[in-house]
């Protein structure tokens, strides 16, 4: 086989090396919560092979796309199609707001903090909550923080933590989460 296409011609096996792979991130994830109107084929371009994605859109008009690149491109491109989703259908069920940490008035260009929330989920995992905005704007992210952080020590965590969101003007680092009120019982420490 080639580099680009290393399990053979079968899209369905890079599929599952794709959801494989989202599961290390989100364990709870089933393939009935990946988003509906993508899929998938290696189709023949000339004389080369092709990873392809098509979406079919709710007016039945279809996009197609076609992924340059090898195996791993393929993999990164299937979870970035489904990752929101699945997030999506992981709903919240605790909240544990940590914005008291953040020095008052911190703004960055006209962007104040509004939320810096952790969250714990119905279907299992851990996320962190971030939101900013000024009068009339805004914007948030949410973060999943991956399930082997948690077979860590706490400092360890914290470490991993800090890779996965690096401290700066909205995100908060080590030495302020490490004595967060009540934050270490709620990621499970």
């Amino acid at each position: 086989m080639s580099e680009k296409f290393p399990y053979g011609y079968d899209v369905n096996v890079y599929i599952d090396k794709a959801f494989e792979r989202m599961k290390e991130l989100y364990p709870w994830a089933e393939k009935s919560m990946l988003r509906e109107g993508w899929s998938y084929a290696i189709e023949k371009e000339g004389s080369r092979y092709q990873y392809v994605a098509y979406f079919k859109w709710n007016n039945n008009d279809i996009d197609r796309y076609v992924i340059n690149g090898d195996c791993e491109d393929f993999i990164r491109h299937f979870i970035s199609d489904h990752e929101s989703w699945v997030q999506w259908k992981n709903k919240v069920k605790e909240e544990l707001s940590v914005k008291s940490l953040i020095p008052p008035g911190t703004c960055i260009r006209g962007w104040y903090m509004e939320c810096y929330e952790f969250r714990s989920h119905v279907l299992g995992g851990y996320s962190v909550y971030l939101q900013g905005g000024d009068r009339s704007a805004g914007g948030s992210r949410t973060i999943f923080i991956p399930p082997a952080y948690f077979k860590l020590s706490w400092d360890e965590f914290l470490d991993k933590y800090e890779e996965l969101v690096p401290p700066g003007a909205f995100y908060l680092g080590k030495e302020e989460l490490k004595d967060a009120p009540g934050l270490k019982a709620f990621l499970g420490f």
